[in-house]
């Protein structure tokens, strides 16, 4: 009778462990997919913030997608040599 008991109290307590187990892999999920949601949203409103400021200061607004390239093209080696200098 005492065993049986015991028998019934491990496997409450293994389901238990199971359950719990579970649950901290879905809250590990949840804390990735919400790290990983964050982390997209900033890198959209970076880029929305520098074209943005790209239109702003070049007048990018009437060129097409391969002439506004090649703007950044233009500039790039010399923001990445300044941007190397401050560092």
């Amino acid at each position: 009778m005492m065993k049986d008991n015991r028998l019934q109290q491990a496997k409450e307590l293994q389901e238990k462990v199971k359950s719990l187990q579970q649950k901290k892999k879905r809250l590990e999920n949840e804390a990735l997919r919400k790290v990983s949601w964050e982390n997209r949203k900033a890198r959209t409103k970076r880029l929305i913030e520098t074209g943005a400021l790209a239109e702003k200061y070049f007048g990018l607004e009437e060129l097409s997608v391969e002439d506004r390239e090649k703007v950044f093209q233009m500039f790039s080696g010399f923001v990445k040599s300044k941007r190397v200098e401050k560092n």
